[in-house]
C-alpha cells in the first residue's frame, strides 16, 4: 500500500472515532487571517464527505481578537509607513515585542521564526563582539541578525487597540497592499523558471487587484469583512471547483453575538458555570492556577469580580467583564458601569443587563484561555500542528476544574499534520530559487521542487548537527579549523596567516613578556615571603623593610616594561590582525548558526503550518497530494 493510502486509511479511522464521541458537532477552523495556514484545513474535507457527509465544515475569522500593536517607543528604521499603520519584521532587537497576527504573511519558506540572542549564547556565539566592530552599530546588526527570514507584520500606530472587525479595510488599504506586495510578489520572484514565475504573478497582481477593487466600492467594510468575503473565492481554488454546502463561513462577532436570543446556546454554557455561586471561586482558582508560570496576568489583576470574559461593545470597544453583587462593569477604553437591581448569577441574567443597556449586537468572548472551552461545547476545534500556544493551559484549566467537580461537558480536537515539504513532490518540477540560508544549508543556490522535498529532511538532520557540533567551540583556532573544513580555501589561508600571526608573537613579543613575566613571578615569590616572615616575626620589621620596598620598584619597573612590549607598534600591529581574525570568524559562525537555525526550525514549522496560497503559486497538485497524505489525531480537552 502507497504511503498515502495509508495516511487516508488513518485519517478515515480518526474521522470515523468522531463520528462516536461527537457525533453532532460541526467542525471550526478559526484563525485571524486567510494568508496563512486555516485554510490548509480544506485538506480534511475529502475524507470528511466519505466518512461524514453532513457534518458542516466552517471557517471562521476570528475578528473580536485586537488588532497588532508594536510595544515600543520607536520604529525600526527601515519601518514602511502607510497612514496609522506600520510594515515590519520581527526580530530580538528593536521587534522584540512584536505581536502579529491579522495583518501578517509569509513568502515561499519564510515564517516568523526568530533567532533569539539567548538562541545565539546557547550556540557560543558572541554577539556584542561582532556588533562592537560593526559600523552600521550595535542595534542595527542585532536587528539584521535576528531577523525573522521572508516575515513581515502589519502593526497599528493607533495608542488604543482596536478589535479586528473595527479596523477600516479603507484605512488599511495601501499598507495591506504592501504586505501582499512583500508575501506574494517576494514568492514569485523565488521561481527560477520564467514560465512558473509569470503564471505566480500573475495570480498574485490578480488577488492584489481584488483587494483593491473591495476596498474601493465598499467604503464602509472592515479587515474582517474583506477576509470573510474572499474566503470561499481562496477555498474554492483550493479545492479546484465549487465548494460543498457543508462548508461553510463565519466569524466570532457572528458566532459569539450575546443577548437574550442566543444566551441559551451551548456555546454560552462555560460562561453559565463562571457565574453560578456554587462555582464561581472554583473556575476562578483553575484559571488562575494554568496561568502560573506565563505572562497572561490573572483575574486579580483586572480588578474585583474579574471574569475571564471580555465583552465588545460597538462603538465603545472591548473590554473584560467586572461582575460584583452590586455592579456590572465593562473595562473598556471609557469603563462602562451599570449599578444592578440584584445580583447576576446566570447567563441569561448577564444578557438581559447587556442588552437593556447595550443592545443586542455585543459579542462576548473568551479571553487566552476559556476561549477554547467556551466553542469546544457546541463545535470540533480543527487545529493544525503547533497550533495555539494557550491549548496546554486551557487544557489544564479543565483538568482542574473536573477535578474539582465543576460539571464540563467539551468536544474533542481534531489536530491535522500535514506532509508538506515531502508532497512538493508531486507538484510539476518547478525550479527554486533558494534564500541565502537555505541555499547555503543545500549547498546550492537553485534546486528542483521535486529534489527538494526528496532531501529537505536530510538537509534538516545535517544543519541540526551542525550546530552541536558548532555549539562547544570556543577556541578561536578550532572555530577557524571548522571553517577552514566547510567553506575550503578562503578560511585555510586565513587560519594559516593566524598561526603565523600568533607564532611571530610568541618569536618576539612572546618571548619577551615571557621572560619579564618569570622575573616579576620570581620577585612576586620573594616579597610573599618576606611578608609571610614579618607576620611571624614583627621585630624584624626594620631588617626587612628596605628590600620590601626594593622589590615593590623592581616589580612596578617590570610591569611598565611588559606593557612597553606588549605595546609596541609591531606587537600592536600583530594583535590587531588576529583580533580582526577572530571576529571575522565569530561573524561567519553567527551566520552558520542564523542559516542553520532558520533552516531546521523554519522547515519544520512551515511543514507544520503552510501558508495554503503557496499551492496556488506554485502547483495545485502540491495541494492535493497534501490532502492525500494528511493525518489526524483527537484530543481530549478535559
Amino acid at each position: 500500500m502507497k504511503t498515502h493510502e495509508n495516511c487516508r486509511a488513518q485519517f478515515i479511522n480518526v474521522l470515523e472515532e468522531l463520528k462516536r464521541t461527537a457525533p453532532d458537532a460541526p467542525l471550526l477552523a478559526l484563525g485571524q487571517t486567510i494568508f496563512w495556514d486555516e485554510p490548509m484545513k480544506l485538506a480534511l474535507l475529502g475524507a470528511l464527505r466519505e466518512v461524514d457527509p453532513n457534518r458542516s465544515l466552517l471557517f471562521g475569522v476570528h475578528d473580536t481578537d485586537y488588532f497588532a500593536r508594536l510595544h515600543a517607543r520607536l520604529l525600526p528604521r527601515d519601518a514602511l509607513v502607510f497612514d496609522g499603520y506600520a510594515l515590519l519584521p520581527h526580530n530580538d532587537g528593536t521587534t522584540r515585542t512584536l505581536w502579529s497576527a491579522a495583518g501578517e504573511i509569509a513568502q515561499l519558506f519564510g515564517s516568523e521564526t526568530v533567532p533569539t540572542l539567548k538562541m545565539f549564547a546557547q550556540s557560543g556565539g558572541n554577539v556584542e563582539r561582532v556588533a562592537r566592530s560593526c559600523g552600521e552599530g550595535r542595534q542595527a546588526f542585532v536587528d539584521t541578525l535576528t531577523e525573522a527570514w521572508g516575515w513581515r507584520g502589519l502593526v497599528s500606530r493607533d495608542p488604543a487597540p482596536r478589535p479586528v472587525y473595527e479596523v477600516s479595510l479603507r484605512e488599511i488599504a495601501s499598507a495591506l497592499d504592501a504586505l501582499l506586495e512583500f508575501g506574494l510578489d517576494g514568492t514569485s520572484a523565488l521561481l527560477d523558471d520564467a514560465e512558473s514565475r509569470a503564471r505566480a504573478c500573475d495570480w498574485a497582481w490578480r488577488i492584489r487587484q481584488r483587494v483593491q477593487q473591495i476596498a474601493e466600492s465598499q467604503p464602509d467594510a472592515s479587515l474582517a469583512d474583506l477576509y470573510v468575503q474572499l474566503y470561499p473565492e481562496l477555498l474554492s481554488a483550493l479545492y479546484g471547483s465549487a465548494l460543498p454546502e457543508i462548508v461553510r463561513f463565519t466569524r466570532t462577532t457572528e458566532l459569539l453575538r450575546f443577548n437574550t436570543r442566543t444566551a441559551h446556546l451551548p456555546r454560552f454554557e462555560f460562561v453559565n458555570t463562571f457565574l453560578n455561586p456554587d462555582y464561581r471561586r472554583t473556575c476562578e482558582d483553575a484559571y488562575n492556577a494554568a496561568l502560573e508560570g506565563s505572562p497572561i496576568y490573572p483575574l486579580s489583576e483586572f480588578g474585583e469580580g474579574a471574569l475571564p470574559f471580555d465583552l465588545l461593545v460597538p462603538g465603545l470597544g472591548r473590554g473584560t467583564l467586572l461582575l460584583t453583587n452590586r455592579y456590572l462593569c465593562v473595562l473598556t477604553r471609557d469603563p462602562q458601569i451599570v449599578r444592578l437591581s440584584e445580583p447576576i448569577t446566570d447567563v441569561l441574567g448577564l444578557a438581559q443587563v447587556v442588552e437593556s443597556h447595550w443592545g443586542n449586537t455585543c459579542t462576548l468572548v473568551g479571553k487566552a484561555l476559556t476561549l477554547i472551552t467556551m466553542l469546544a461545547r457546541e463545535f470540533v476545534f480543527v487545529f493544525n500542528e503547533r497550533g495555539s500556544p494557550y491549548l496546554m493551559r486551557t487544557v489544564q484549566m479543565n483538568q482542574n476544574l473536573c477535578a474539582a467537580g465543576v460539571p464540563l461537558r467539551v468536544n474533542p480536537l481534531l489536530r491535522l499534520s500535514y506532509p508538506t515539504w515531502d508532497a512538493l513532490e508531486a507538484a510539476e518540477c518547478v525550479s527554486l530559487r533558494l534564500p541565502e540560508h537555505l541555499a547555503c544549508s543545500f549547498g546550492e543556490p537553485i534546486v528542483c521542487s521535486d529534489a527538494f522535498a526528496k532531501h529537505w529532511r536530510q538537509v534538516v538532520d545535517g544543519q541540526r548537527r551542525l550546530r552541536e557540533q558548532i555549539s562547544p567551540i570556543r577556541s578561536p583556532r578550532a572555530l577557524m579549523q571548522l571553517l577552514a573544513e566547510r567553506e575550503g580555501a578562503e578560511w585555510e589561508t586565513r587560519l594559516q596567516e593566524y598561526e603565523s600571526l600568533h607564532a611571530r608573537l610568541t618569536e618576539t613579543v612572546g618571548y619577551w613578556a615571557e621572560l619579564l613575566r618569570q622575573q616579576t613571578h620570581a620577585l612576586h615569590t620573594e616579597r610573599r615571603a618576606l611578608i609571610a616572615e614579618l607576620q611571624k616575626n614583627p621585630k624584624r620589621f626594620n631588617e626587612l623593610a628596605p628590600r620590601l620596598r626594593e622589590l615593590k620598584a623592581r616589580i612596578k619597573r617590570l610591569n611598565a616594561e611588559r606593557l612597553r612590549v606588549a605595546n609596541a607598534p609591531e606587537a600592536k600591529g600583530l594583535h590587531a590582525r588576529a583580533d580582526e581574525l577572530e571576529c571575522q570568524a565569530e561573524r561567519a559562525r553567527l551566520m552558520l548558526v542564523r542559516y542553520a537555525f532558520l533552516t531546521t526550525e523554519g522547515l519544520l514549522q512551515t511543514h507544520a503550518r503552510p501558508a495554503a496560497w503557496w499551492m496556488l503559486l506554485l502547483s495545485r497538485r502540491w495541494f492535493d497530494a497534501c490532502a492525500e497524505g494528511t493525518r489526524a489525531q483527537i484530543e481530549s480537552l478535559s
